[in-house]
């Protein structure tokens, strides 16, 4: 970053919908000089909440980050894979009862319930200046949009004729690389396949739309879909530090 960059960029949505300033610190670290100039930057926009994700590997990044008030809120880890060897026709099948396809508007209720409840390892749920109302409401509102056209890769998993499940995904149009959004299974379908068929069906769909990468984001304590993504080939890419820096609290 340059001197001349801003350090810091306000997030008109995020403001608007959990009515508090919010901006993200652009830098993935941090040095003294910076730190005053993030600072300097808030008090000018009276910013509330500053979100930063940090490289987890700079110790001098992470000891500013402690001794000046920011909050681990999350540890995010980035996996990765070529989907060169994928074949949609011989991966595993192992879901008895589970059906694919994509989502329609009339599936936005059931998906936006699903959303409310799932996720409980979520940056927001570990921040408690976020009610449980409004980070369950944030990603409803999410969910909402991605299936109204805001994504490339939107799939439902449908159980017993009930919508149980969902996966959203991007396209770098430049790049082709693909990008796994959000990811979200009903209660009562949890620890039944379906959170793993959705993922694989949607290498199917990156692949058949001749994406050859595919990276995927999940959260440090989430144990369970860390080995459910690595089962599935895909390699550590990087490992980095949400903060939260709320300046009244």
């Amino acid at each position: 970053m340059t001197e001349s960059e801003e350090p810091c960029q306000f997030l008109e949505w995020d403001t608007s919908f959990f009515s508090s300033r919010i901006a993200r610190l652009n830098s993935p670290r941090l040095t003294p000089t910076l730190l005053d100039r993030v600072f300097e930057w808030c008090r000018d926009q009276t910013i509330d909440c500053l979100y930063f994700l940090a490289d987890a590997d700079d110790p001098q990044t992470v000891w500013l980050a402690q001794d000046h008030g920011f909050r681990l809120v999350e540890v995010r880890y980035t996996l990765e894979r070529r989907l060169n060897d994928w074949d949609p026709e011989t991966r595993p099948h192992d879901a008895p009862g589970v059906v694919i396809r994509d989502a329609l508007p009339e599936d936005i209720p059931t998906l936006q319930k699903i959303a409310r409840t799932s996720y409980l390892d979520s940056r927001f749920y570990f921040d408690s200046n976020f009610s449980e109302e409004k980070w369950g409401a944030y990603y409803a509102t999410w969910v909402s949009s991605s299936c109204q056209g805001g994504v490339d890769l939107a799939l439902v998993a449908i159980k017993d004729g009930t919508v149980v499940g969902y996966i959203t995904g991007l396209v770098d149009r430049q790049t082709r690389e693909g990008i796994y959004e959000l990811t979200g299974v009903d209660e009562s379908a949890r620890r039944s396949g379906v959170g793993q068929e959705l993922f694989r069906s949607g290498i199917d769909w990156y692949v058949q739309h001749q994406v050859n990468y595919l990276w995927v984001a999940t959260q440090g304590r989430n144990i369970a879909t860390q080995r459910m993504i690595q089962r599935h080939g895909f390699l550590s890419k990087s490992c980095q530090l949400y903060f939260h820096k709320w300046f009244k609290e």
